[in-house]
């Protein structure tokens, strides 16, 4: 994963003629860290990768995919995955962002009691999510929301939120992220 997302950053900064002073100057992520992890030496946590998606202003899961080919299927054993919150927040990349789309898919999983906070997305950017399994609290612009097993929300992602698991099992949520 972390050559993928190395490689990804590397081909657009070079595509758009970037330094890597410029990158770092738009994602507030260090220059050093930056060439590390275009080097492949450096496994960057969701909100890096984060960092880096809004700075570029290019959607999450492009930093993720290997080089594009005619056809990819994706399922869990193909999909990449990146966690945090020590493995407790997985997301797995199902769908990656295509500007003809303008939309990408994952799956989310959270263990017990998990919270993850996101930063505000590109001004634009929506997200919906939807229950699989479980139970999870949406907390977005001082609104928050509880959602059970097949609910789905649709709020603005261009504000800090964050998603929390409230119960004792581990909850499962599709979550698609539509840029406009």
């Amino acid at each position: 994963m972390s050559r993928n997302i190395g490689y990804q950053l590397k081909k657009i900064r070079v595509q758009r003629s970037l330094s890597l002073d410029d990158v770092a100057k738009a994602t507030n992520v260090s220059k050093a860290q930056l060439a590390q992890i275009e080097k492949g030496e450096s496994n960057p946590t969701v909100s890096t990768i984060w960092k880096i998606a809004s700075g570029m202003r290019i959607s999450f899961s492009s930093l993720l995919q290997p080089p594009r080919e005619q056809f990819q299927k994706f399922d869990e054993k193909t999909s990449t995955v990146v966690s945090e919150e020590n493995g407790k927040y997985r997301v797995y990349s199902i769908i990656p962002y295509d500007p003809e789309r303008g939309w990408e898919f994952y799956k989310i999983e959270m263990d017990p009691g998990v919270i993850h906070r996101s930063e505000a997305h590109s001004d634009g950017v929506e997200e919906t999510v939807t229950v699989i399994n479980g139970q999870v609290l949406v907390e977005a612009g001082g609104m928050k929301e509880h959602l059970i097993k097949g609910e789905t929300l649709v709020f603005s992602a261009s504000q800090e939120h964050q998603y929390v698991n409230p119960t004792n099992e581990m909850t499962t949520l599709h979550l698609i992220i539509q840029y406009r």
